[in-house]
């Protein structure tokens, strides 16, 4: 508990509070409370100790004159900015860089960390869905939050700020921006990776979905940002940015497509993927040696190097960079398993399954077989499920659906609607199931160790077995509980044997 208080102003008013809240039951004395929803919680902060109450609207719940209560036009902005001010306004003393898309955002964050770390020897903070990295190491207990909420978020960035950290590299998610999380911030670098479906559940419509995001950019006001220009969103986010004056772009391409309006481009040629990494030709800088596998990761790496060049970082560390990228969390870690192997990657969306196959398949060797093991999250996207089950039933060899973060839902129910999928694919597959049998080339197996064990087993020395939608996660959500569990743990366990 913070017994100091300190002054900020919050719609034109001074408090001087001890503390941030917008969790009632996580109120201290002397703390500030924003009423995020409704009143239904004021009572209970004020209870606890809170002092000020921040609110959109006039709340019908008696408070005491003792408690200061604000009226504000947008509750989160103003607990996003008051949340800056709170912790010193140490953002606008860094630079930070954000990371926008579907997928990638994870590795172009870690890529970008390595490159500006080997560039200034100096540690690099990192916010995502891996967590929050200070100073080298995992904070462990603040977020399991794409984007941390405002409170959070400014307080890492503010001990990073006493641990010597300048340079901060963030995922920005698309609720990140809905909930205004990001108010405040000047970013003076972004990257664009793509946008495909995800999070339907929440945003309802792909285009809610789209819009949240390309509004991040039609907000921006200054700043780089270096845009994929083979995603079909990429001009999009073009013209939202290119009557900015204070908006440089910079647009890139595997496809030789450009973007008419960014200030600059670079094209990549002669891509050869192996397991080994993947080798490459950017524009002028010539030949590049990426030790990350994978088509996606050479679209994450130029993104990076781009921007790394325009902050002054020279290709020669760039170059270095690149060939000595430590493996990110969850994406393509490879492991030998008696001659197989195996792929653990956090894909999740029918995009970034479709995008990890292929490039499983584009290393995979002659005559080998591709395998995949996957399932979908439950209280999450439904309308993914039997799209992901058709893309793993055209892609791999065979597949074996299993759970994947159950939470409230009957796992069995979820599988039932990635077979949905498979199903409209193969017409055999269909008559089998109707007749009781197991598809030719896909089986169910609920037991996520169970279904690995199964996958590795089938394979022969040679093939692939992708294992997809977990990646970095250590737990199992079922039914609000978190059970440990991680995917490489169970290879470990089968190397064992």
């Amino acid at each position: 508990m913070r017994s100091r208080k300190i002054s900020i102003k919050i719609n034109g008013v001074v408090v001087s509070v001890s503390g941030l809240y917008h969790n009632s039951q996580l109120v201290q004395p002397g703390g500030l409370y924003f009423a995020l929803k409704d009143g239904t919680y004021v009572a209970e902060a004020i209870q606890n100790g809170a002092i000020v109450i921040v609110s959109e609207t006039d709340i019908e719940v008696t408070i005491p004159k003792s408690i200061m209560h604000i009226v504000v036009p947008d509750v989160r902005t103003a607990m996003a900015l008051a949340a800056k001010e709170f912790y010193g306004n140490v953002v606008d003393k860094m630079r930070v860089t954000g990371v926008i898309g579907t997928n990638g955002k994870t590795t172009t964050t870690y890529i970008m960390q390595h490159m500006l770390e080997m560039a200034t020897g100096k540690n690099v903070g990192v916010i995502g869905t891996t967590g929050v990295l200070n100073a080298g190491k995992q904070w462990e207990g603040i977020t399991t939050l794409t984007t941390p909420d405002p409170i959070d978020l400014h307080r890492a960035v503010a001990c990073m700020y006493r641990n010597g950290v300048r340079d901060v590299v963030m995922e920005v998610s698309a609720h990140a921006i809905f909930y205004r999380k990001i108010a405040g911030i000047n970013f003076q670098g972004v990257i664009f990776t793509n946008i495909t479906q995800d999070h339907l559940d929440f945003f309802k419509t792909f285009e809610n979905y789209k819009n949240t995001k390309l509004s991040f950019f039609q907000n921006l006001e200054s700043g780089t940002v270096v845009i994929n220009a083979d995603d079909k969103y990429g001009l999009e986010v073009a013209n939202a940015i290119n009557s900015k004056a204070n908006v440089f772009s910079i647009s890139y391409s595997l496809k030789h497509d450009t973007i008419v309006g960014t200030a600059q481009w670079a094209f990549v040629d002669q891509v050869q993927l192996s397991v080994r990494g993947s080798d490459f030709i950017l524009g002028k800088v010539g030949a590049c040696h990426l030790v990350l596998p994978g088509l996606y990761n050479v679209y994450n790496a130029v993104a990076a190097a781009l921007l790394c060049n325009h902050y002054g970082i020279t290709w020669q560390i760039i170059k270095e960079a690149l060939a000595t990228l430590p493996a990110v969390p969850g994406r393509f870690n490879l492991f030998d398993i008696h001659g197989v192997t195996a792929v653990i990657d956090y894909a999740h969306t029918p995009d970034g399954l479709e995008q990890l196959l292929k490039n499983a398949r584009a290393i995979l060797p002659s005559q080998a077989r591709l395998f995949v093991v996957f399932g979908c999250g439950g209280d999450r996207d439904r309308l993914k499920r039997p799209i992901m089950g058709a893309i793993a039933y055209r892609l791999a060899d065979y597949v074996v659906l299993t759970s994947d973060n159950p939470r409230t839902e009957n796992p069995e129910t979820i599988i039932d609607e990635i077979e949905r999928g498979i199903k409209t694919l193969d017409v055999d597959t269909l008559n089998q199931v109707l007749d009781g049998g197991l598809g030719k080339r896909y089986a169910r197996i609920v037991n996520r160790t169970e279904a690995i064990e199964f996958a590795i087993q089938q394979a022969q020395p040679g093939d692939i077995v992708v294992i997809a939608g977990k990646g970095h996660e250590n737990y199992m959500d079922i039914n609000h509980q978190k059970i440990p569990y991680m995917d490489s743990k169970v290879l470990d366990n089968i190397l064992r044997r």
